[in-house]
């Protein structure tokens, strides 16, 4: 796969771009699985609701748990050279997940990947596997 190639919708409808940002919302039913898609921008994660989701990377075979509360922020910055596996996520609750992927434009800040950072605000008694 080409980078050409790469899908880089990480949402399901894209509700606003202008020459700084990209804002997507990501709408998934439960059992549902976005395409698989990259971050080559540094971005932002914003959950509408509470959310169970797993998160799964191409040719990789961890699970990356995502139980999120409502109001679960989360920051990554991808590197110059964008995060390097496409990757997809199912949710896998009870209840249609919402969250908004807010892009921010142009040469991350950061020359490599960096881990992400957040709010902390997980559903109680769940762990996460950042």
């Amino acid at each position: 796969m080409t980078e050409n190639d790469r899908s880089r919708q990480v949402g399901t409808e894209l509700l606003f771009e202008n020459d700084v940002v990209r804002v997507w919302r990501m709408r998934l039913a439960p059992g549902e699985s976005c395409s698989p898609h990259m971050h080559a921008n540094d971005h932002v994660l914003v959950y509408a609701n509470p959310s169970k989701m797993e998160a799964r990377e191409e040719g990789g075979d961890g699970v990356i748990r995502q139980p999120s509360d409502e109001g679960f922020v989360l920051y990554r910055e991808v590197g110059v050279d964008g995060l390097p596996a496409d990757h997809w996520i199912t949710n896998v609750g009870d209840t249609e997940s919402t969250h908004y992927i807010v892009e921010l434009l142009g040469q991350s800040r950061s020359a490599v990947a960096q881990p992400p950072v957040h709010n902390g605000r997980v559903i109680p008694g769940m762990e996460t596997d950042w």
